[in-house]
């Protein structure tokens, strides 16, 4: 009787222990330890190589938030898949590189600077709708034609569309804060449609317009307050007038202070215009660099100007 008294209690005390363990929660796992997979195997090897790591299996989600620059320019990755868990970048270099799908970028939402010059890559900017910290874009010489995605972005001070396919840069309306735009040969070459959007970006020290129709009357318009000044490309936007410019030298423009201050050389192309009033800039011709002050010979020569 005793024994089976015994018995008993033991296997009550058995499934009490049982019931006990049953209750306590599973092993917690840090999420930092987890694995990423990185589907493109030259992305991978960047990666790795950029944190030093040796192994695939070394890349964890805490090793690839330790990301905060990427230079990928020049080599063959074509997937940026997996990528959109380096959740700290904020320096994207990819420069020359082939990518059809530019989707895991838009999870990078601390990305402050994006280089894609001479990308091949979609022609819409899409991708960038939900970054707001950005400071500098460039995607000189791609297939970009899109840019809405720009619209409101108003951390944006440095901006190149050179060589893009871009015409219509409305989505920039409002930017007064940009400090560089190129939209040099822009729209396949044949320049911008609406350049009027640019009168009152005031903080410009780099501005480019080549080959877009300016004429005198929008060309006086725009830089009627673009002081700050030291590299500008105005060749074959139709003017013949250069007085808008001479107030910007006499309130300071194209000068070694503003050169120093932005760390831009000090430039104005004047090409391809048949300027008639050449002889007014004269006076502020020595503030270039030899070559760096370039206008059409139909425009006469600095040489014969009183």
């Amino acid at each position: 009787m005793k024994t089976t008294k015994l018995i008993a209690a033991f296997a009550v005390l058995l499934f009490a222990f049982t019931a006990c363990n049953d209750d306590e929660d599973p092993q917690v796992t840090d999420p930092n330890d987890e694995l990423v997979t990185i589907s493109d195997g030259e992305l991978l090897e960047i990666i790795l190589e950029e944190l030093n790591l040796r192994n695939a299996s070394d890349l964890t989600k805490g090793r690839i938030l330790e990301l905060t620059e990427l230079n990928l320019s020049n080599s063959v990755v074509a997937s940026f898949q997996g990528l959109e868990q380096a959740e700290n970048l904020e320096v994207l270099l990819a420069r020359n590189i082939e990518v059809a799908d530019l989707s895991p970028l838009s999870s990078l939402t601390k990305l402050k600077e994006i280089d894609m010059r001479d990308a091949l890559m979609p022609t819409s900017l899409s991708f960038l709708s939900p970054l707001e910290n950005l400071v500098s874009i460039d995607f000189q010489n791609t297939a970009v034609a899109n840019i809405s995605a720009l619209s409101g972005k108003t951390t944006l001070i440095h901006i190149n569309l050179r060589e893009t396919d871009v015409t219509d840069i409305s989505p920039l309306t409002g930017m007064t804060q940009l400090e560089f735009l190129n939209l040099n040969r822009a729209g396949g070459g044949n320049g911008i449609s609406n350049a009027e959007i640019i009168i009152p970006m005031d903080k410009l020290y780099y501005l480019s317009l080549r080959n877009t129709n300016l004429g005198d009357e929008l060309f006086a318009q725009i830089f009627a307050n673009k002081t700050l000044l030291v590299e500008c490309n105005i060749r074959n936007t139709g003017i013949t007038s250069i007085e808008p410019l001479i107030p910007l030298f006499e309130a300071g423009a194209f000068t070694q202070t503003l050169s120093d201050r932005f760390g831009n050389k000090i430039s104005l192309d004047l090409q391809n215009n048949p300027i008639t009033d050449l002889c007014l800039i004269a006076p502020f011709a020595n503030n270039f660099p030899e070559g760096e002050l370039e206008w059409s010979a139909v425009a006469g020569d600095l040489s014969n100007c009183d």
